[in-house]
């Protein structure tokens, strides 16, 4: 079995007894593939702790009434985009019912109020969005690169391969295919690895590309969630007691 995997005709064979040029595109191709399959592990852990955090993040949210409660508790869910959204929306909230209560005590100029504070928290959830969806989306550029660079890095080594070929053909003179045949199969090898590498890397792009897109809606729709609820608060004058 070992001679097998190692005689001159098997795939490892050829890779050994290949030229520097073409063992130097294996090994590009087998980095980018490692580095690929890295991303994409972390990438999935990632996803997972975000969806765990979001939903236990939410039932806290849904179930409690106090906001200063729920401000306490958002520290516990790093990995939670809903968390990061309600600090950052609490927080706003309290800065501007603080300089309302200040400058405007009468409750008639507060609810006068209520459409600028409404302009601000969509201004402030959408930038947390924003950071959110970044967060999410790092790294995904890797992926996508490796999908669009590897096949060509591939194709580079087997035409490379397939001149190396011909050019023994021009030196030595012998024109028949047993003589063309282990030089071509070498370089084909190359667009293989590139393929290898490249489609996992594809698939893992389109993917967490969609679940992106996923998140970005479902922080959205909470996004307007918070806005009403901060709003009826700030309105009724609540903050306070929350």
């Amino acid at each position: 079995m070992l001679t097998e995997l190692l005689g001159e005709t098997s795939i490892i064979g050829m890779v050994l007894g290949g030229s520097f040029v073409a063992k130097l595109v294996l090994l590009i191709l087998a980095l980018m593939s490692a580095l690929s399959w890295a991303v994409i592990i972390i990438k999935a852990f990632q996803f997972l702790n975000i969806r765990k955090e979001d939903r236990n993040f939410y039932q806290i949210y849904f179930n409690e009434s106090s906001l200063k409660q729920i401000k306490k508790v958002s520290s516990e869910y790093p990995y939670s985009a809903f968390s990061s959204m309600f600090s950052a929306t609490y927080q706003e909230v309290a800065r501007m019912s603080q300089r309302i209560q200040r400058t405007t005590p009468d409750i008639t100029e507060n609810s006068s109020m209520l459409p600028h504070l409404s302009q601000q928290l969509q201004r402030v959830i959408e930038q947390t969005i924003n950071e959110r969806y970044t967060f999410i989306e790092n790294r995904l550029n890797i992926l996508a690169t490796i999908s669009s660079a590897a096949p060509f890095i591939g194709l580079f080594g087997t035409v490379l391969g397939i001149i190396n070929s011909f050019q023994s053909i021009g030196t030595s003179g012998v024109t028949s295919l047993a003589s063309v045949a282990p030089g071509i199969s070498e370089a084909l090898v190359a667009t293989a690895a590139g393929l290898l590498a490249a489609i996992p890397a594809l698939m893992g792009y389109n993917y967490f590309r969609n679940q992106s897109r996923i998140f970005a809606n479902t922080m959205r729709n909470f996004g307007m969630e918070l806005t009403n609820r901060f709003e009826w608060i700030v309105h009724g004058r609540l903050l306070g007691g929350q």
